[in-house]
C-alpha cells in the first residue's frame, strides 16, 4: 500500500486511508447534533491540522456537511451552515452559503471573525485599524481598505 496516497492530485501528503476519512469528516451523520460532531472528529481534525493534511481551502474552518440520499441512489452533500472555525475552535452558525470570496465562503464567518472569534487570527481587519481607516477621507480609500471596510460592516 503506497504511503503517500493522493499527494499529487490533492495537494496533501496523508494517506489513501488518512484521505478517505478526512472525506468523511465534514459528515454530520442523521442522528447527531452540531456538538457531537465536533467532538467525534475533533481529534482527527487536530491530528490533520498539525500534520498540515488540510487542504488550503480547510486551513481557516472545516464546514460540516449533511449527505442527502437522491430516490436514483446518488447523493450529495451540501453545507448546512455550521463550521467549526480554526481560529477559536469553536462551533460557529453561518447561515447558508452567500458568497465565495477567497478562501472562505460565507460572510457569517467574517462577522464572526471580526465580532466573536477569541482567537481572531482570520479577521482581514481589527478594531483599531478600522477605526484610523474611517477618520481617513473617503476619496483616499485605497481598495483593500474598501474591501476591509465592506467586510467589517457586514
Amino acid at each position: 500500500m503506497s504511503n503517500q496516497g493522493y499527494h499529487s492530485e490533492y495537494s496533501t501528503e496523508c494517506t489513501s486511508e488518512e484521505w478517505d476519512e478526512y472525506c468523511r469528516m465534514p459528515q454530520v451523520r442523521e442522528d447527531e447534533t452540531p456538538e457531537e460532531w465536533k467532538l467525534r472528529i475533533w481529534d482527527h481534525l487536530i491530528y490533520f491540522r498539525d500534520n498540515d493534511f488540510l487542504l488550503y481551502q480547510n486551513k481557516k474552518y472545516l464546514e460540516a456537511k449533511r449527505r442527502i440520499w437522491v430516490t436514483d441512489g446518488t447523493s450529495y452533500s451540501p453545507e448546512i451552515g455550521i463550521a467549526i472555525c480554526f481560529s477559536c475552535n469553536q462551533l460557529v452558525y453561518i447561515r447558508k452559503r452567500n458568497r465565495n470570496i477567497s478562501n472562505y465562503n460565507h460572510i457569517g464567518l467574517e462577522k464572526h471573525w471580526s465580532t466573536n472569534c477569541t482567537g481572531n487570527k482570520f479577521c482581514s481587519l481589527r478594531y483599531d485599524k478600522y477605526l484610523k481607516i474611517i477618520q481617513k477621507p473617503e476619496s483616499t480609500h485605497n481598495y483593500e481598505e474598501v474591501y476591509a471596510l465592506h467586510h467589517y460592516k457586514l
